[in-house]
């Protein structure tokens, strides 16, 4: 097996930005004046998820789609507003992204952001051209569900077997072994659990072809033990 023969899944927030801070602040703006609970240990637990299932939960209620509306889309228009000034990419993914594109695996975006965020993220830092599919999972069920993934796996026409998702969260590592793909939990960050990742990374500041080889080598062995 050739690493021309994986798709590399990537999460966004979290995993190759580094956003955490910037999404509290800007739900923070957003509630702000409202007589409802919000603090760091509730946007912790939920990080991830997409809107449509969090909004509920900071609010306490369920809004009518009119308010969902409303407050989803001041949220990420804040979000949009500042992202260029107040995120980053962690250091060295850039040298991940070109491995992989120079050996020839193909890799996708798969966030549960919406798709208007994805394309300002990969167009504000200038890594659109790495990606053969940008997949927004904001139309799916929250991680730790593997819809996101396996939607971006039908796209890039490789099998669940052969993707390596990478994750900084408990529920998406779950969701990629849910679907069947090996994980690799991103570490840096040090907000979330990352459960039963098959591997984990604490920096891309490293070679990545000793953890690729060791990648290939599992979805050899995992073949070899399903036959």
């Amino acid at each position: 097996m050739e690493i021309s023969d994986l798709a590399i899944l990537w999460d966004m927030d979290g995993t190759i930005l580094d956003t955490f801070e910037l999404h509290y602040e800007t739900w923070q703006e957003t509630f702000a004046g409202r007589d409802i609970t919000f603090n760091q240990e509730i946007f912790r637990s939920h990080f991830g998820a997409n809107n449509r299932e969090t909004v509920p939960i900071y609010l306490g209620y369920e809004p009518d789609d009119s308010t969902y509306t409303q407050i989803a889309n001041h949220k990420e228009e804040l979000f949009r507003q500042q992202l260029s000034t107040k995120a980053r990419l962690f250091p060295g993914v850039n040298d991940w992204f070109a491995y992989f594109a120079d050996h020839g695996a193909k890799q996708a975006i798969a966030s549960s952001a919406n798709m208007e965020n994805i394309e300002k993220v990969v167009d504000a830092f200038g890594i659109r051209h790495y990606f053969d599919t940008l997949v927004s999972g904001e139309d799916l069920p929250s991680k730790p569900a593997p819809d996101i993934f396996l939607r971006a796996a039908r796209i890039l026409g490789v099998p669940p077997e052969c993707c390596v998702v990478f994750e900084d969260s408990y529920h998406g590592v779950n969701a990629a072994k849910a679907a069947g793909m090996v994980s690799v939990g991103f570490a840096s960050t040090a907000h979330f659990k990352l459960g039963d990742a098959d591997f984990i990374l604490h920096t891309y500041a490293q070679d990545p072809a000793p953890i690729i080889q060791r990648i290939l080598h599992l979805i050899e062995t995992r073949k070899l033990i399903q036959r």
